[in-house]
């Protein structure tokens, strides 16, 4: 005999809830509003969720976490009504009728925490191809632009979404004598990311100095010490000067001689591997120089 979930004292409706399987929760989620903000606030979260772009194709991942277990699932949206679920044992078909590809994305997002909401520009053939998605992702917390996109392709993705994500992870290295590093440093970002292990990103002297993201990070930079210590001198001149950034780390693709690095330059060292710079208008420079790597923490 058919019982009447929703009918049920809220005591044993969330009983029922937390006796569902996940993918069984995002199918009630499915039946109304109601039943969606019943699963919003179960037991079960959807920690993370990754919506990668290949041409008019999306797939969502999900790595799920609840009671003690950590599970994941992957959902293909096609333009229609249908989505494809894919088990471990093959592929079921769910449907909704009225529903667009936007309306399923703006589904699944809702289920998620905000902070791990990850957009994915994964092997995108046309720009026209990420304008079909543009609309189903208001806000995210991260946009990743792998490394088989074109640069035209990974201009038009920055362009397009990085006002509304917290970070943007570049994977690619485009740059060269007419596509300029400077033009992605530029951009008034959160978080910025170049990462790269084959093919590093040549940075200049004026690039650390213009770089305008709040933090920025870099895997992996071709610089030299002369540089780094140039710029250091700079910013310690920079009385009163606006600078936005508040921590800048370059992972080399060589080691480097801290002594260089610190030359000619007045610091105190606080725990033994960082050395602190303070000017006259009181900002205070965190540096660490290791074997490959360099940050400067601004404060």
């Amino acid at each position: 005999m058919p019982i009447r979930l929703l009918s049920l004292p809220i005591a044993d409706v969330q009983y029922a809830l937390e006796c569902m399987d996940i993918d069984e929760l995002i199918a009630f989620s499915l039946c109304s509003n109601r039943t969606k903000n019943l699963v919003k606030s179960s037991h079960e979260k959807i920690l993370t969720i990754t919506a990668e772009i290949d041409d008019n194709m999306i797939k969502l991942e999900m790595f799920v976490f609840g009671l003690g277990l950590e599970k994941e699932f992957k959902f293909v949206v096609h333009e229609g009504p249908s989505i494809e679920f894919h088990r471990g044992d093959g592929i079921e078909f769910w449907r909704r009728e009225g529903f667009t590809q936007n309306d399923w994305i703006a589904h699944f997002l809702s289920l998620c925490h905000p902070r791990g909401k990850l957009l994915k520009i994964n092997n995108v053939s046309t720009i026209a191809c990420l304008d079909t998605v543009q609309q189903p992702f208001p806000k995210f917390f991260k946009l990743q632009i792998c490394g088989n996109n074109s640069v035209e392709l990974t201009r038009a993705a920055v362009s397009k979404f990085s006002s509304v994500a917290h970070v943007v992870s570049i994977e690619s290295n485009p740059f060269d004598d007419e596509n300029h590093i400077s033009e992605f440093l530029n951009l008034n970002l959160e978080e910025l990311r170049l990462e790269n292990s084959l093919n590093p990103y040549k940075v200049d002297l004026n690039d650390l100095l213009l770089t305008n993201s709040t933090s920025l990070t870099i895997q992996t930079a071709r610089i030299t010490e002369k540089k780094l210590n140039r710029f250091v001198k700079i910013w310690m001149k920079g009385n009163r000067r606006f600078y936005r950034p508040k921590y800048i780390g370059l992972i080399l693709n060589r080691e480097i001689n801290r002594e260089d690095v610190l030359r000619g330059i007045k610091y105190q060292t606080v725990n033994g591997q960082e050395h602190r710079l303070k000017r006259l208008d009181g900002k205070e420079l965190l540096i660490f120089v290791g074997r490959v790597n360099v940050s400067f923490e601004f404060r």
